[in-house]
């Protein structure tokens, strides 16, 4: 199901024209000319279609495989503790890492972690070789049960462009569910390549209360993601260290040393 909000190039008609005589039924195109609000579109899309499993999937994606990928994501999907199922997206300039799950409230409301890591790295702890859970997936390719989008209420439309994936998400987790991201699952993703950056004033307004959208109704999670070690990095996806951590990691230590040798030498040895 194609849900398309103002096209206007003759190459995107007749490509529609095109499936839709090799697929026929199997292939739906739906106009929706409104402003464009993201979960709107989203929330349309899953009306319109009739599966008991939702996929969304950016226009700006690429398969990369394996052959079996739909089949493999459902899979997981049908699990009765899972939520959203995402996989390894790919920048096609480099193939490094654009998204193998994100991490709550690192530089910013969320980002992805392994960000512009080769795609054959292991990441952290081998989790990029690993299925994982993390606290959210982005939106651009992300499958998840009928029953449950329904239960959540879908895409949040207050949230027209940024984080509607990430609130998503969220509103699954405080349900109890997990999400799963699939590292043998790749797509390329040409991010941005139909919208554009935000760079706009009104752009940049729009996100800045998104943000703030987001700050009010997730602030817990956003400072401690239950699936990210509190002892690394907040402010970049590389998973190093934070500094400030290990100095009160090591002032703790440092006390626990004291007081274990001092209890040391009040023993008295028979």
């Amino acid at each position: 199901i194609i849900i398309d909000n103002g096209s206007q190039a003759t190459a995107t008609f007749n490509l529609f024209e095109k499936y839709l005589t090799e697929l026929g039924g199997k292939f739906n195109v739906v106009r929706h000319d409104i402003p464009f609000n993201f979960s709107k579109l989203v929330n349309y899309g899953v009306d319109v279609a009739k599966g008991e499993i939702i996929l969304l999937l950016n226009n700006d994606t690429q398969v990369i495989g394996p052959p079996d990928w739909l089949q493999e994501m459902i899979g997981f999907a049908q699990h009765p503790e899972i939520a959203g199922v995402g996989c390894k997206l790919l920048y096609p300039q480099d193939n490094t890492i654009q998204h193998a799950g994100l991490i709550s409230g690192i530089a910013g409301i969320a980002n992805h972690g392994h960000k512009h890591s080769p795609a054959n790295s292991t990441g952290y702890f081998n989790r990029l070789a690993l299925v994982a859970n993390y606290s959210a997936i982005t939106g651009a390719c992300l499958m998840v049960k009928r029953t449950l989008w329904e239960e959540v209420n879908g895409f949040d439309e207050n949230l027209a462009i940024a984080f509607n994936d990430v609130d998503f998400c969220l509103k699954s987790l405080q349900l109890g569910f997990r999400h799963v991201v699939l590292p043998q699952v790749m797509f390329y993703h040409h991010e941005s390549k139909t919208r554009g950056l935000e760079t706009t004033a009104t752009q940049k307004k729009r996100l800045a209360q998104e943000e703030a959208y987001m700050k009010t109704r997730w602030k817990k999670v956003l400072q401690h993601d239950p699936f990210y070690n509190p002892h690394l990095t907040r402010h970049s996806e590389d998973f190093t260290l934070n500094p400030e951590s290990i100095y009160s990691c090591g002032r703790e230590a440092d006390s626990w040393l004291r007081k274990a040798w001092k209890m040391i030498g009040m023993v008295k040895f028979l």
